[in-house]
């Protein structure tokens, strides 16, 4: 007796007909996920607790050396100036991307057509390119110092090689990542909600924080959460508008990998990275949470 089976009889078997639907829908999504995503991540993490060595990048010798050597003040330093800047970023999308979401939401079809337009036309745009752009318009003797020189005020914008320069350069970037959750969030609210508030007397601030703003956080968590995976990771952005003291942690692991051969240390910083996206992940979504079942109250009930 056999154990192999055709295509027809585990049919008339019924084992195809008795698999959920599920299985086949996400069946090779998360064979795709494991081939590319898991697997390099525990190569990673395999490579990060091997020795360096000059001639072969590393030797397979177990040791938390490379961890350890993360302790240094230089990369301590590193790695919280990385986590100030993505936080800046992250609350001036925040703070700038809101209403745009908000006024996109809310604005006629033809009026969304033309903003998103001028959304996504600098993701169209190489981060190169889009760097050196900002490089001209604030460089010492850039657009903006050069037209206040013509008009008699003199050079005063003196940001390049700054964080202030790598920050404004994320807005830009990190800035559609924010807009456009926050925009499909602010989309399902209902406009009988902002009008029954209206009626019984709320303002626009009242208006805002009661009902639109707990309706959204999801949006709002979602395109923070983009924004600020965007902004500790990037290397071209920092390389071009900061200075040589202004590395943020891309910078650190492209010099190791590219630089100096170290492939252990450059892993296992990419494994701290992405640790501590995964806990600012977690975290962001119980803050979301608590913060939604505070600001709630009577919008959610309105809303069922």
């Amino acid at each position: 007796m056999t154990s192999s089976f055709s295509v027809g009889e585990l049919c008339r078997a019924g084992v195809l007909a008795r698999t959920p639907a599920w299985v086949w829908l996400l069946g090779p999504y998360l064979l795709l996920l494991a081939a590319t995503l898991l697997l390099p991540l525990t190569n990673l993490a395999v490579i990060s607790v091997f020795r360096h060595n000059p001639n072969t990048m590393w030797v397979a010798e177990p040791t938390l050396a490379n961890y350890t050597r993360l302790l240094d003040a230089y990369y301590v330093q590193v790695l919280m100036r990385t986590l100030r800047i993505g936080f800046i970023t992250t609350i001036s999308c925040l703070l700038l991307g809101t209403p745009l979401a908000y006024w996109l939401a809310r604005c006629s079809r033809r009026t969304l057509a033309i903003g998103l337009f001028f959304i996504f036309m600098p993701m169209m745009v190489s981060t190169v390119i889009r760097a050196f752009g900002w490089m001209i318009l604030l460089g010492r003797n850039g657009i903006i110092n050069q037209a206040s020189v013509e008009i008699g005020i003199g050079r005063w914008l003196y940001v390049m090689n700054t964080e202030t320069a790598v920050i404004i350069a994320l807005i830009q970037i990190c800035l559609p990542l924010m807009v456009l959750p926050a925009m499909g969030t602010i989309e399902k609210i209902p406009l009988s909600l902002e009008e029954a508030a209206t009626n019984l007397g709320a303002g626009p601030f009242a208006l805002f924080y009661r009902v639109v703003l707990p309706l959204s956080l999801p949006g709002l968590a979602s395109g923070a959460l983009l924004a600020f995976v965007v902004a500790i990771s990037v290397v071209v952005t920092p390389a071009l508008m900061g200075g040589r003291t202004d590395r943020m942690i891309g910078n650190e692991i492209y010099d190791q990998v590219l630089t100096a051969l170290n492939w252990p240390f450059a892993s296992a910083m990419a494994i701290i990275l992405i640790v501590l996206v995964v806990l600012l992940l977690c975290v962001s979504l119980w803050l979301a949470g608590r913060i939604g079942s505070w600001l709630v109250g009577p919008a959610v009930a309105a809303r069922a």
